[in-house]
């Protein structure tokens, strides 16, 4: 087994691996089978039958596209495609553009890279470039998460096609090539390639609502290469799709994200969909103006907790990474369902970690995790139940996860250097 890196060159003893994928050994059994055939199949078999029940759909009405995350994507595309790039942010035209009529506020609001590699699925019909799409990102995530599954298929299998990132994949959003990324980068950091993850982070800069406290995880471990790759990668896929679209690009973005806030805390109250903690507590009573400064109190308290995590030479590369999956939901007010996704890998990291073990308790949490909202999000689908409870439900099972990781690494120290 290769030895693992973190940055600086400073070597982790090949022990730390060897336990973490020791610990993974609990999923031989056929508990781990049946994890992996459970998830997998719902995950499939939901997403497969809604994807091929809409392409039904579509080709018996006619229309282009139907009322998913993923038509503004592809909308957003073909009007790149047309030489149109700022039409969509034009709600309207994006509606028009995807050919159908949608009450719902769903803007356009990413930056010029996102549009240029979309592009691409504007040349295909509307079914064609979703499941292209959630194509692309199944087999990203699932190449990612496999450097850290110690060679178990069903473990595999268990991450990459948990319940939790079914809501992502029939949306078609973004989710996990994001955490795909995210992933790509932690391994990257941890073999001592602070270029390529420096590569990996800036990419995730095309939807950098997420990335926030990642400056934070860099500058803590002193991987000051990554950084300057990060830098240079985000300046590449800023400076040419802006040569592309023009420099006009821009201010339009700004004034769409700027409107868009307006809109949500406008309305953040009756956004069942939204996870984050400053919508929980509006939704609990709270005051938005106060919620959202409490908000900003948690994203302070997640940045002290990743800092110190990720200085520490105490905390393992495998706590480490389970603490940014866990902080990265709790520190944005911008949260949406899909995005319970982010505990799966955090509970991949976690088991590896140790945090989670067999005892009742953390097999809990675990399976919770690995849930996600996907048992609300199919109720609302099969039965048109709202998801109102889904914010109370996931802010503090993300809470206890992060706890967990938090308490493990002040009582079970975990030196990561000789």
């Amino acid at each position: 087994m290769e030895v693992g890196k973190i940055p600086g060159n400073r070597a982790l003893p090949e022990t730390t691996d060897c336990r973490a994928d020791t610990r993974l050994a609990v999923f031989d059994h056929k508990r781990g089978w049946q994890l992996a055939i459970l998830g997998g199949g719902v995950t499939l078999v939901f997403g497969m039958t809604t994807q091929i029940g809409a392409v039904i759909k579509l080709f018996d009405s006619g229309d282009s596209a139907i009322s998913i995350d993923f038509y503004v994507f592809w909308a957003a595309a073909k009007l790149a495609l047309q030489g149109l790039p700022f039409d969509a942010f034009d709600v309207a035209r994006i509606q028009q553009a995807a050919g159908i009529v949608d009450p719902d506020w769903m803007p356009w609001a990413y930056p010029p890279g996102f549009m240029m590699a979309l592009m691409p699925l504007g040349l295909l019909p509307f079914w064609a470039a979703w499941l292209v799409f959630d194509a692309i990102g199944l087999a990203a995530f699932t190449l990612a998460v496999r450097r850290f599954v110690a060679g178990r298929f069903q473990v595999l299998v268990a991450v990459a096609l948990a319940p939790a990132v079914m809501p992502g994949l029939i949306v078609g959003q973004t989710t996990l090539l994001w955490m795909a990324g995210l992933i790509a980068a932690l391994a990257a950091l941890r073999a001592d390639r602070p270029i390529l993850a420096g590569i990996c982070i800036g990419c995730l800069t095309l939807k950098p609502q997420l990335g926030v406290l990642l400056p934070v995880m860099l500058v803590a471990c002193g991987a000051w290469r990554a950084i300057l790759s990060a830098i240079l990668t985000t300046a590449v896929l800023a400076a040419v799709p802006t040569w592309l679209f023009g420099i006009g690009y821009w201010p339009r973005m700004l004034d769409m994200m700027r409107f868009h806030g307006d809109m949500v805390r406008a309305n953040i109250a009756g956004m069942d969909l939204m996870i984050s903690p400053y919508s929980a507590m509006v939704g609990a009573g709270v005051g938005e103006p106060l919620a959202l400064a409490l908000q900003w109190g948690v994203t302070a308290a997640c940045a002290l907790v990743v800092f110190l995590s990720w200085r520490s030479r105490t905390v393992s590369p495998d706590l480490r990474a389970a603490i940014i999956f866990a902080v990265i939901p709790l520190a944005s007010p911008y949260l949406w369902f899909y995005e319970s996704a982010f505990l799966v890998p955090a509970a991949l990291f976690m088991w590896r970690a140790g945090v989670l073990h067999e005892k009742p308790s953390a097999v809990v949490l675990g399976l919770a995790m690995w849930l996600g909202l996907a048992p609300p999000f199919l109720a609302m689908l099969t039965t048109g139940a709202g998801m109102e409870v889904s914010r109370f439900v996931f802010v503090p099972v993300n809470i206890v996860a992060l706890l967990a990781c938090l308490r493990h690494a002040i009582r079970k120290p975990d030196p990561i250097s000789t």
